[in-house]
């Protein structure tokens, strides 16, 4: 994993906010996914790991597990022929995740973000606080 293929981080409470407000819902079992498009060059990514999850280490664990998906499927997506669309992601995780084999997640979050970048895309569904199932 490299930084560059982390997209831009959100860096403060109010970007989080203005995305959990304004932004779409998906929920896995691993982790929900708050997603807002904008007009920004880049798509950002925030995540957040509460202390219900488990102690320090665990919480850490989460973290660096989601950032390698997050750049894997970044570095992917910015391969591809088509342009990357400009969204905000955050990501909440959920207590199932600590005891997830890596490939489920993987695949939970490649799942999720299809379904996402198709919604996108094409302008489907609304922006606001529907929450959409994905496993």
């Amino acid at each position: 994993m490299s930084l560059k293929d982390l997209p831009e981080s959100l860096r403060n409470s109010r970007e989080f906010r203005r995305v959990y407000e304004r932004g779409r819902r998906y929920t896995t079992s691993y982790f929900n996914a708050f997603i807002m498009r904008t007009d920004l060059p880049e798509p950002r990514f925030g995540l957040t790991v509460t202390r219900k999850v488990g102690n320090a280490v665990i919480r850490y664990r989460c973290k660096r597990r989601l950032r390698q998906i997050v750049s894997g499927f970044f570095r992917d997506l910015r391969s591809a022929p088509t342009p990357v669309p400009s969204f905000d992601l955050v990501l909440n995780v959920r207590s199932s995740l600590p005891g997830a084999d890596f490939n489920e997640i993987d695949q939970a979050f490649r799942t999720m973000m299809e379904r996402v970048l198709r919604v996108t895309s094409t302008g489907e569904g609304k922006p606001g606080k529907a929450a959409d199932r994905v496993d």
